[in-house]
């Protein structure tokens, strides 16, 4: 992130020294005297050096990028900004400015007309001009519109766009330079130069809207969203340079190793819908529910109202059941216009009970229902949220929690209390709460006693946690135990990414233990304080000294991954951010590979694959990047070997950040794989894992109402 802003503030202060001295030398014709002249040449050439030494810079912080952070992280920037600056100022390096250097001062006398010509001559002023719009659109890009993995077309445009940019200027140039030629005195007074320069701005502006209305005509349309589509049947890809799969077997196309490519995911007899990916349901159900999907309005503690969607007609209700159970939940829609579904997040259902609605079902319109059944695999905690539209909906409330008790209990607690945390849209405007509770909450727990906390982060954004009073353990990360949890001192902030868990244990001291979201000095945030006698004082709370690091925690994760050289597959994921139009609509686009859905290639697996995935992440926000279906075992971060290897469902990379995990390709299906910050992914942050031999049972779009994010 620091390279980042540094390569921002360094490309734009190029920008404004190439400008000054474009502008500058632009002046050098009209020159009255030779002083004159001299004076102007000196100012030119000391704006180019301190543009040159910052570019120098720029390309220093560059290749220290590539030290720490490897090839990914500044493959687009070599490919597309170094050539598009390196071009003018190699040419003014090398042509413009020794010209400049060798004029000679004659005093007061008018310039020499060979001096004249050499100045006015139009490659002077448009290659500074060149430099300053180079500059200016790495300055742009490096913000806006990240170069990643950028095409020839895409590198040619960069080139393109400067060349017409500079064609009235050119222009202009080229009618003073036959003026100077010919002999004849350029016009000198300062409102015929200002009027000049007045019009070629101007008309250079005209030129740049012109480009800037084509662009917006062809994103607007080119970005469309089709009204129907197969989300099985992408035309691009990516096999992660294994075996050909039967998706690009039967697609005809030639296989190409880890190359994204056109394939076609008819249907044959070795393959399976979707739809009948139910897993064994045939035993009765062992616990049933019933969730009614309505819109109600809710308060929370303090007395601010939400126009709430809900889960009969509650905030956060809980589905607790023991592990192997047969759990069968019935989904109704009473008044939710635009459709619900189920997801069950981080757990492992078999794919045609993951709740995506246009990949693994139907959306469930008003006066509709779905009934999900499936075996309560795993222990642990985990929640659960509409899959449709479920930026909006999640944040309106429609989750839930889902507890898992295990079957045999390897250490008990006395108490145990789930807190799940969201902001939430209100009367009183934004409020974040655990719960409904947006205030503090008061626990009265005997000194001795163990206590548990299920931590479940539903906002879009990582939330940092203060647990003081007593050290603590870490005893879950996403539903996975971790194996012997070394005490952590209070002192140690908890950090959790968007959908992801913590289970934290400790032992009730004699004095309070006090639980809150966010900074110390935050008051506005909920919190809990748990006592043993009277009730204490407002807590006071100290800044941490330290951010919890799962890397580095507990005993390492072993599995078939851990122990794998090669992988049969190995994607990679670089994760950037444009500006740009999604579904005819512009937005600030958070990308995959330089795209959004629905071009960002499938990852198509075989059944009993061993699969690895970089997440490289590039872009100025943070990206909990959740797959679906299955937990990724993390073996690496920033390009080392974690002490401790864990398995998460939902790994938040931060800016500068990346990652290598892996898992096996051991349940079958077509899965979502996106940033759960949902408002990433409901602008095309997504894509789709798939298995070669599954094709799908439904359609995405506003035809069928089916519209997951």
């Amino acid at each position: 992130m620091f390279v980042t802003i540094l390569s921002i503030l360094l490309t734009a202060g190029m920008t404004l020294f190439w400008g000054v001295a474009g502008m500058t030398a632009a002046c050098l014709p009209y020159a009255r005297t030779n002083r004159s002249l001299k004076h102007k040449r000196t100012f030119v050439l000391w704006a180019a050096g301190s543009a040159m030494l910052l570019s120098a810079v720029w390309y220093a912080a560059i290749a220290l990028q590539f030290v720490n952070g490897g090839w990914p992280f500044i493959e687009g920037t070599v490919k597309m900004l170094v050539p598009l600056t390196l071009i003018p100022q190699s040419y003014l390096a090398v042509r413009v400015l020794p010209k400049l250097k060798s004029l000679r001062d004659s005093g007061g006398n008018p310039p020499e007309q060979r001096a004249l010509r050499t100045v006015a001559h139009p490659s002077v002023m448009l290659s500074f001009l060149a430099a300053a719009l180079a500059s200016g659109i790495s300055a742009f890009s490096t913000f806006f519109a990240q170069p990643v993995l950028p095409s020839l077309f895409q590198i040619a445009s960069r080139f393109l766009l400067v060349v017409l940019l500079l064609l009235v200027p050119a222009l202009f140039a080229y009618r003073s330079y036959l003026k100077v030629n010919r002999g004849e005195k350029l016009e000198r007074g300062i409102f015929v130069r200002l009027l000049k320069f007045a019009s070629a701005g101007v008309l250079t502006f005209v030129v740049a809207i012109a480009i800037l209305v084509s662009n917006v005509l062809v994103g607007v349309n080119a970005s469309k969203l089709p009204e129907a589509s197969d989300m099985m049947n992408h035309d691009r890809m990516d096999e992660g340079g294994g075996a050909a799969t039967l998706m690009s077997m039967s697609g005809g196309s030639d296989h190409q190793q880890h190359h994204a490519h056109h394939a076609s995911g008819s249907a044959g007899s070795d393959q399976i819908e979707v739809a009948a990916l139910t897993g064994d349901i045939s035993a009765p159900a062992d616990k049933t529910f019933e969730l009614v999907a309505q819109r109600k309005k809710m308060t929370l503690a303090s007395g601010a109202v939400i126009d709430a969607w809900t889960y009969n007609g509650e905030i956060v209700p809980e589905l607790r059941v023991q592990q192997g159970d047969m759990v069968e939940v019935k989904l109704i829609n009473q008044d939710v216009d635009s459709g619900v579904t189920i997801h069950w997040h981080g757990y492992n259902v078999p794919n045609a009970m993951d709740g995506v609605p246009g990949m693994t079902q139907n959306v469930v319109k008003p006066g509709q229902s779905f009934t999900y059944k499936f075996r309560a695999e795993q222990e642990g905690t985990y929640w659960f949220h509409s899959h449709q539209q479920a930026s909006e909906q999640v944040a309106k409330g429609l989750f839930g929690t889902l507890i898992v008790e295990p079957k045999e209990e390897t250490e008990t607690f006395d108490e145990q209390f789930t807190v799940i945390n969201h902001r939430w849209m209100t009367d009183q405007g934004h409020i974040n709460a655990f719960g409904n509770e947006d205030g503090l909450q008061w626990k009265q727990v005997q000194p001795g006693e163990t206590v548990k906390l299920r931590m479940i982060n539903t906002h879009n954004l990582s939330q940092k946690y203060l647990l003081q009073g007593a050290d603590f353990r870490v005893t879950s990360i996403d539903g996975m135990k971790i194996q012997d949890p070394q005490p952590l001192s209070d002192q140690t902030a908890l950090r959790l990414g968007s959908g992801g868990r913590y289970d934290v244990a400790f032992t009730m001291p004699n004095h309070p233990v006090f639980l809150k979201l966010g900074n110390a000095k935050d008051d506005s945030n909920p919190g809990i304080a748990f006592y043993s006698g009277v009730k204490p004082e407002k807590p006071v709370f100290r800044t941490e000294t330290i951010l919890f690091d799962p890397s580095n925690y507990g005993q390492p994760v072993v599995n078939e991954v851990t122990s794998t050289v090669k992988f049969d597959r190995e994607f990679q994921m670089i994760l950037g951010n444009t500006m740009g139009f999604y579904n005819g609509t512009f937005h600030f686009l958070w990308t995959i590979n330089g795209e959004v859905y629905p071009r960002i290639p499938t990852l198509v697996v075989k059944e009993g694959d061993k699969v690895k995935t970089t997440f490289v992440n590039k872009s100025l926000g943070e990206h909990p990047m959740h797959l679906h279906g299955h937990h990724m075992t993390v073996l690496k971060k920033n390009g080392e070997k974690v002490k401790t290897p864990w398995l998460t469902d939902t790994l938040n990379v931060m800016p500068g950040e990346s990652y290598e995990v892996a898992f096996v390709a051991d349940n079958p299906g077509m899965w979502m794989d996106h940033c759960h910050n949902l408002d990433h992914a409901a602008t095309g942050m997504i894509l789709h894992l798939m298995y070669d031999n599954v094709r799908s049972s439904y359609e995405v779009g506003t035809r069928s109402g089916n519209l997951p994010d």
